[in-house]
């Protein structure tokens, strides 16, 4: 009996054609957290009020005034070197609202990506493994809400900066440098540095969104995903830096763009991952 070669190749790069469909599961995450950064939009807009003593039908509302002594101690944990306005968040209202909302729901969707991916394995018998991920993930949302705040009040306040930053990178440098290879040492600084920047932001949360995004892309080895985690965390930074550089957005959608146009990028990356997997099966 003979075997055709070529056809065996045909069928040996079709089944690994199925196997690599199978393996890629990030289409679900991508519309879970689409969906996620899409409901902190309400989180964002600016806050109406009028002058006590006036009446509201005469007069237009302003944008209330604030202060950072208003706000509640967990705010003051969260952000210890408070909040930077930005040219879209101008107008915004600091608040330990939407911390809220991003801590539970950044939380709740790591769990549910990786429930997602192991019960994927069961299914298909392919699993992505999610170690990178979790790790990313874990690492961006423990030190924002531990290890910023506890340094910042125990050692760069009472040290200055100038001393407790380089003494900080020698730390991570010793501790990291002969456990792992330089990349590791380079990618650990980099997410400590990530985590300082995502407490003066307020788009901050999302910077932590496009790190485990970024680890699950690394992952899946898809270019629909790497791509779209490039551009999805291009979008967090366009949007709301334009400003800095004279590039500003329509006034009835500025205060939604932050947070509504990096979600879209999300849901059609979801969208496009899904209709590949279908085609691909």
């Amino acid at each position: 009996m003979t075997v055709d070669p070529k056809g065996l190749l045909v069928e040996l790069a079709a089944m690994r054609k199925r196997a690599r469909a199978d393996r890629h599961g990030y289409w679900l995450p991508f519309l879970l957290f689409g969906l996620i950064t899409l409901g902190a939009t309400p989180f964002y807009g600016p806050r109406l009020c009028v002058e006590a003593g006036q009446d509201p039908e005469l007069v237009e509302p302003r944008v209330c005034t604030w202060t950072s002594a208003d706000q509640s101690w967990l705010y003051h944990w969260l952000h210890p070197t408070g909040q930077m306005m930005g040219p879209v968040f101008g107008l915004h209202q600091p608040s330990i609202v939407p911390d809220i909302y991003w801590i539970v729901a950044l939380l709740c969707g790591y769990l549910a990506v990786v429930w997602w991916y192991r019960w994927r394995a069961a299914q298909v018998g392919v699993e992505t493994p999610t170690r990178a991920y979790a790790q990313v993930t874990i690492f961006m949302l423990v030190l924002p809400l531990i290890g910023v705040p506890v340094l910042s009040e125990l050692f760069f306040g009472r040290a200055g900066w100038q001393i407790a930053l380089p003494i900080t990178v020698a730390v991570i440098v010793a501790a990291t440098w002969r456990v792992r290879s330089v990349g590791f040492t380079l990618a650990v600084l980099a997410l400590f540095a990530l985590a300082h920047f995502v407490t003066i932001y307020p788009y901050g949360p999302m910077v932590i969104l496009a790190a485990g995004l970024a680890g699950l892309a690394y992952l899946e080895r898809s270019v629909v995903c790497t791509v779209t985690v490039a551009i999805f965390a291009a979008t967090v930074l366009f949007v709301n830096e334009a400003g800095r550089f004279f590039i500003y957005w329509p006034y009835p959608v500025q205060y939604f763009a932050s947070t509504a146009l990096p979600a879209f990028v999300l849901l059609i990356g979801g969208i496009i991952g899904s209709v590949q997997r279908e085609m691909a099966r």
